[in-house]
């Protein structure tokens, strides 16, 4: 017995509009032939099953209910009345490939999606967790890294032999009357079912999957089908180039042989999170003509992350775009979906990247504001021009800022000669002049203070060290940064750039190792935060790591480490951050993610080890923890405690 099955989650949204296609026949992907196609259709209120098959089923004639499925129609499928029975035929050879598009209404839940069962037995079993072979009693898991979604393209082949040919169903939702099967029965929303009475190619697969992919929001697996095929089997998303962002591929566009004019959509693993809507002036979306993104599948929680830059997001997005002067499109992003506390008085801003390099440079990338942080309205741009710089391609994040702030960067030092570093920066919002005035860090001395007009200013010299760089606007409005200058000789550790978290087990860094003999100073930041001044550091999280090292001679140097990971976790991770650190006020707060409910503590501790504050959580899981230190400036220990293990945080309060 062979046996195929693939798993394909992908969330989209999608908008049928109103077109003439060719007066070729439609059929997914162009695929010939499927025995079944039932489709979900609206009218109005009503809902209705759409059978385009070839082949006739036992398939429900009366409206039902539905509701939208990434602006496509879905019936809700009631298993107590209702029911898909779909015949398979009588032949010893059962030669089948089957695709399910549905939405379950909760994902943890194990629910039976089909059986097929002949006149005496149940043969085999789908859920939306696992396929089962009940001839043999053998089960598969579906093979997927992620956490299930609610939201799924469910895909089966089979090619089996059978000494006597019986007749054999497709049976939906329902339970078996053979078995005693130990799930659920199916309890959601279903929006297209395809049935082919053979095993199709891998072509025709990455074909059809395409095509359902599209219309309803959903990403296709990266573990089996990597690249989307439009009807013709041309390449129209190409993960070679799409490297890093692989994660929630979400598309528009047109295919008149498929049928297929998705003009809006959302991606269904964060449902409603944005919406991309494709719009046409003269009403004319040429056929095969696409627009996709995607993510690089990192968290929404607001922290800090490279210096010189205001606070945001991790997750970073991939856009594909030629725009043209008849066509455009309109962005809607849900803010709700931003985790971490936010400054009062601060907004969200559009950081983009012209270029799709995803360096952000002052040359090819811009900022542009959007709303308030203490709004709950969705943040929209009209018209927006994605592809200005005409690359076809563009990246694009989320940050958060006051109305007035600044873009610093530095040219770094040489240890031998003073004020060879230089500050440059770009000043975002505000009204001029500007005084701009930079001091020691930690120190009120002023090291330089002037007032210009201009919102750029570019290599004003300084030494290395750390500054505090603060602009005034005319309004009074206030933005500081502490920035600092490193030198570009000195020593260096002999850490790699970069390294993977594997499996989920943590890493030592130990940036002492190969340095020759001496004195020196190590500072340890996390995403621009400060966390440690040992030589050695346990890494248990995935970002952006700086040390920086101060030698016997004097030279400031600093080293970035990106870490990446694997994506899979280990039965005992958790993860924990603390934000921002340092604290001006002594205001912070910790990001708990356990990998089940435990017991937790939080314990905080002064310089000399005194016990100054001690919380504890019952059964938490995902938890935010606010929280302030009321003392003197200094160095504080804040200890986390669970049944995962204990983190220490030290702390600086200025």
């Amino acid at each position: 017995m062979n046996k195929k099955i693939f798993l394909l989650v992908i969330l989209l949204s999608i908008f049928t509009g109103s077109t003439i296609f060719s007066q070729q026949k439609i059929l997914p992907g162009n695929v010939q032939e499927p025995d079944f196609w039932i489709k979900s259709k609206s009218s109005g209120d009503a809902y209705y099953w759409d059978n385009l098959s070839k082949k006739e089923g036992r398939i429900p004639l009366n409206t039902q209910k539905g509701t939208a499925f990434n602006f496509n129609p879905s019936i809700s499928f009631d298993t107590v009345k209702d029911s898909l029975i779909l015949p398979l035929g009588v032949e010893s050879k059962r030669k089948q490939t089957v695709f399910m598009v549905y939405k379950v209404k909760d994902s943890l839940k194990e629910q039976l999606l089909w059986t097929i069962d002949d006149t005496k037995k149940t043969l085999s079993a789908a859920t939306n967790k696992r396929l089962a072979d009940l001839k043999k009693y053998n089960y598969q898991s579906y093979s997927e890294k992620v956490k299930p979604h609610k939201a799924n393209i469910h895909f089966f082949q089979q090619n089996i032999t059978d000494t006597v040919a019986k007749p054999s169903i497709l049976n939906i939702g329902l339970k078996s009357k053979f078995e005693k099967l130990p799930t659920a029965e199916f309890s959601g929303n279903i929006g297209e079912i395809l049935v082919y009475n053979r095993v199709l190619s891998g072509v025709e697969t990455q074909k059809v999957a395409t095509y359902l992919a599209v219309k309803y929001g959903i990403s296709l697996s990266q573990l089996e089908i990597k690249n989307y095929l439009n009807s013709s089997g041309q390449t129209i998303w190409d993960i070679e180039k799409h490297k890093g962002f692989e994660s929630s591929i979400t598309a528009l566009g047109r295919d008149d042989v498929s049928g297929l004019l998705q003009l809006k959509s959302s991606n269904m693993v964060d449902e409603g999170l944005f919406t991309m809507e494709l719009k046409s002036k003269t009403n004319k979306i040429p056929d095969n003509y696409f627009v996709f993104w995607s993510d690089n599948g990192k968290t929404l929680l607001v922290k800090k992350q490279e210096q010189g830059e205001p606070v945001g997001i991790d997750r970073q997005w991939q856009i594909d775009f030629s725009g043209t002067s008849d066509l455009s499109l309109d962005w809607t992003f849900d803010p709700k979906y931003i985790k971490g506390t936010l400054p009062q008085d601060s907004y969200y801003w559009l950081l983009i990247d012209h270029s799709g390099k995803g360096t952000y440079d002052e040359a090819n990338s811009q900022y542009i504001k959007l709303g308030s942080t203490s709004s709950k309205e969705k943040l929209n741009l009209k018209d927006f021009d994605w592809d200005k710089q005409k690359q076809g391609t563009a990246r694009f994040t989320i940050k958060t800022a006051p109305q007035m702030f600044s873009r610093v960067w530095i040219t770094q030092a040489d240890c031998t000669l003073s004020t060879s570093g230089e500050l440059n920066y770009t000043i975002e919002g505000g009204e001029a002049p500007f005084t701009v005035t930079v001091k020691k860090q930690g120190s009120d001395a002023v090291v330089k203070q002037w007032s210009q007009t201009a919102k750029s200013n570019s290599g004003v010299k300084l030494s290395s060290g750390n500054y505090d760089y603060i602009v005034r606007d005319a309004k009074g409005n206030l933005y500081s940064e502490t920035v600092f200058v490193a030198d570009k000789q000195g020593t260096f550790p002999t850490l790699k750039p970069e390294y993977k978290l594997t499996d989920g087990n943590a890493l030592m860094l130990d940036a002492s190792v190969g340095l020759t003999e001496g004195n020196y100073e190590y500072q340890w930041y996390y995403e621009g935060n400060f966390i440690d001044n040992n030589p050695k550091i346990l890494v248990d999280q995935a970002g952006n790591y700086e040390l920086r090292l101060l030698s016997a001679e004097g030279c400031k140097t600093s080293s970035k480490i990106a870490i990446s990971s694997d994506g899979k976790e280990s039965l005992e991770s958790s993860v924990l951050i603390l934000y921002p650190n340092p604290t001006v006020d002594g205001h912070y707060t910790i990001a708990m993610q356990f990998a089940k409910k435990t017991n937790a503590e939080v314990v905080v501790y002064s310089p000399n080890g005194t016990l100054i504050k001690q919380k504890q959580f019952s059964q938490i899981e995902n938890y935010i923890y606010e929280d302030d230190i009321k003392a003197s400036s200094g160095m504080y220990l804040v200890k986390v405690s669970s049944d995962y293990g204990t983190k220490t945080f030290k702390v600086i309060v200025k």
